[in-house]
């Protein structure tokens, strides 16, 4: 009789790390449930901080681009970036049933800029430099209802919009040399505009802000000065007041009192990316340097004194206070009156209180993709992922990053605990093996030159005295690794492209590696010759041991996951995984009752070993998901995507899985003591009593690191050119005590 089909669960997240810090004034707040809404690939997330949950909503075909959340918190406005010669949509929420409620796709390529005007009467899209048009899109029936062209042919695209806060019926729109005021006339379905006159100054706008009154609008530029503007509106066919127009009152940057009159104005660097309109006259501004300053005009100062001033940016701002964040701001959220969120695009999220001035870090995540995920040995509370410029610890439990180690302008291409938990060790594509402490993040050793054009796999033996290294160009090294030196003991090679995986079986006398031109080998450690060697019309992905070490696992680009003996390389078993994407990784548990697979189809789905079903798929990823790690105790896993994002999802208990093969009694026949003689210690130690060296461990980590603390380190320089030094050790790169380091 055959075997029943199990059922197939949904798998849920229990904590989900991940935001796309890259969309100008992507985050938002909601008005009443206080939860901090933001585009995350092709879909919008709903987190809650406190509660520490979040959920998706799903419709969008393409990364979005642009987001914006009603007054009253009723609606959702949302707009994407799509292929060249393809529409890109706009579609309006409920958020209540987070369901879809209207949508156009009138814009072509990309919507760059999304708003609701005052009372959500309308929603105001702009189009990207491939469309170029305004389109107006009535809420009360759903459908678009003008459209017209944002730009004059002498001006440059338009990038951002800002509603009025107390007309439903006039908007602003900002951008390359590009400042106009516009006015919506719903009976005729028409729409009058009226050009803000800027003298002769020409600048590129990045954000604009209007304050509660209307009467002036400020705009960040691209020169890293604030141009402030007078609105005189609203009429509904002149656009301002009859009689008046919109114009520019002067070009602000900081006053710097230590600097002579006519060279005390300071600029932002990188442009001013965001700002904020606060009471009684201050401004919050952020720049493109992650530079954060509270300002206030100086009113002391009659404006009309700066007229015969030799620059064109007046020093009209006193700061009042300064901090600095990690990368460029995109986006300013008021949370409380004296509460904000700031977001940069290095998905981080800050929390700022512009009273105290206390800056906190609230949110992380890897701003480019997670190529890699692992576990400690026989450790679950916390796990490491390698990404671009960076490896980073997280917590499980805590759900959030203890340590971050920096290497700029590199990418980790993998990363694993020794198995006794004392070092990180990692390989990067400059070609460098390097090894931190667990809880400083310090380097213990460096390899230079390891592989001739950058490493891209890593395995390390559960003994930690040699490691086994892939690189792009195909080769597959074996390293010796002492306290004072790193020796290299083999060289092997088979392959003809990169290696994309490696695995060590639990005897630490056998090491597969996959590569991309179709072929896994499985090596002889000790020998250094290759045993056995399977081909297949794909390009590996991912390989992975059985626990006892009898079966190999393979994935690949053709959607398979196949079985293999070891022995002698015979196809066990094929499951097609994906019928039109590549698996990219899989990862089993510690038993080999399940195992968890991922794929450029967004979904991740668990199997049963045995009989090759799934028995739980998860679609909470917004992008290609490419790493996958299961948790030693086996009721967690996490996966990762090239948008940067991490999920830490639940196994049903139901799999969590059994011993494999279960535990049998265990008889040891006690030593007898010879009669008239003490016992005599042994002069010969194998190692087993010997006690590890007093130093960081990973188990201590979570001890070491204070509840939403992390740590960050620089990773120094491995290629830097010394002169020859006295020291003998100097030249030759070794370094005789590893605590010095």
């Amino acid at each position: 009789m055959a075997n029943p089909i199990k059922e197939c669960k949904q798998l849920q997240p229990r904590a989900i790390f991940g935001i796309n810090g890259k969309v100008e004034n992507g985050v938002r707040q909601h008005p009443i449930t206080r939860a901090a809404i933001f585009p995350l690939g092709n879909k919008i997330a709903i987190a809650d901080f406190a509660k520490n949950t979040q959920e998706f909503v799903a419709g969008h075909t393409n990364s979005i681009s642009c987001l914006d959340v009603s007054k009253s918190g009723k609606y959702i406005a949302s707009g994407q970036i799509n292929h060249m010669g393809f529409r890109g949509y706009v579609i309006v929420w409920d958020y209540e049933s987070r369901k879809e409620i209207g949508r156009h796709d009138l814009h072509k390529v990309k919507v760059q800029a999304i708003c609701f005007t005052a009372e959500e009467r309308f929603v105001i899209s702009i189009g990207g430099k491939d469309d170029g048009s305004v389109i107006v899109f009535d809420v009360q029936t759903f459908s678009p209802i003008c459209r017209q062209p944002a730009s004059r042919a002498i001006s440059g695209n338009a990038l951002t919009v800002r509603p009025m806060h107390n007309n439903p019926y006039f908007f602003l729109t900002a951008g390359d040399r590009h400042l106009r005021l516009w006015s919506i006339v719903r009976e005729q379905k028409k729409l009058y505009v009226q050009d803000v006159h800027l003298a002769s100054k020409t600048r590129t706008f990045y954000c604009a802000r209007i304050d509660k009154k209307d009467e002036f609008a400020y705009l960040g530029s691209g020169t890293g000065d604030i141009i402030k503007i007078v609105l005189n509106c609203c009429d509904r066919d002149n656009v301002t007041r009859p009689g008046t127009t919109s114009g520019i009152l002067g070009a602000f940057g900081t006053h710097n009192p230590r600097k002579p009159t006519g060279r005390d104005c300071n600029r932002y660097v990188n442009g001013v990316r965001a700002l904020y309109v606060l009471e009684e006259g201050r401004l919050l501004i952020g720049a493109g340097d992650g530079e954060v300053q509270l300002v206030e005009e100086r009113t002391e100062v009659p404006l009309i004194n700066f007229r015969d001033y030799p620059e064109p940016t007046w020093p009209y701002l006193r700061v009042v206070k300064r901090t600095r964040v990690s990368g460029r701001i995109s986006s300013f959220v008021r949370s409380t009156p004296e509460k904000f969120y700031i977001c940069t695009d290095t998905n981080e999220i800050y929390m700022l209180n512009i009273n105290s001035w206390v800056l906190k870090l609230l949110r992380t995540c890897h701003a480019k993709a997670v190529y890699f995920i692992t576990f400690p040995k026989n450790y679950a509370a916390v796990f490491a992922t390698a990404g671009h410029e960076s490896i980073r610890i997280w917590s499980s439990n805590r759900k959030q990053e203890l340590l971050r180690i920096m290497v700029y302008n590199f990418n980790c291409a993998a990363v694993r605990f020794a198995h006794d938990g004392t070092s990180i060790v990692s390989v990067w594509n400059d070609g460098i093996i390097r090894a931190f402490t667990p809880i400083t993040g310090r380097l213990i050793y460096a390899i230079p030159n390891a592989h001739n054009k950058g490493c891209s796999a890593l395995a390390v033996a559960s003994t930690g005295r040699f490691i086994v290294t892939g690189g792009i160009e195909g080769q597959v090294r074996v390293w010796k690794i002492e306290p004072y030196r790193q020796n290299l003991v083999g060289v092997l090679k088979d392959h003809s492209g990169p290696i994309t995986s490696l695995d060590i079986n639990y005897l630490d006398t056998e090491v597969i590696s996959a590569c991309t031109d179709g072929s896994c080998v499985i090596w002889d450690i000790n020998r250094m010759t290759r045993k056995q060697v399977v081909t297949a019309n794909t390009q590996f992905m991912s390989v992975l041991y059985f626990p006892t070490g009898v079966q190999i696992l393979t994935c690949g680009s053709d959607g398979r996951i196949i079985y293999w003996m070891v022995y002698n390389g015979a196809l066990i078993r094929e499951l097609a995984a994906s019928k039109k994407s590549s698996v990219n990784c899989l990862s089993m548990n510690a038993t080999g009752d399940y195992f968890v697979s991922v794929g450029s189809d967004l979904q991740v789905k668990l199997w049963d070993y045995n009989s090759g079903d799934v028995v739980g798929i998860g679609s909470e990823h917004a992008s290609s998901v490419i790493s996958a790690a299961y948790s030693p105790c086996g009721k967690t896993f996490v996966t990762g995507s090239t948008d940067g994002s991490l999920i830490i999802w639940e196994v049903p208990e139901e799999h969590w899985g059994s011993p494999n093969p279960p535990d049998g009694p265990s008889y040891q026949l006690p030593k007898p003591q010879p009669k008239g003689k003490p016992a005599v210690q042994s002069r010969v130690d194998s190692g087993t009593r010997l006690k590890p060296a007093p130093g960081e461990n990973i188990n201590g980590l979570l001890k070491a690191t204070p509840k939403d603390d992390i740590c960050c380190v620089e990773c120094p320089p491995c290629a830097k050119k010394e002169g020859k030094a006295a020291d003998a050790f100097a030249e030759c790169k070794i370094v005789p005590d590893v605590r010095k380091c």
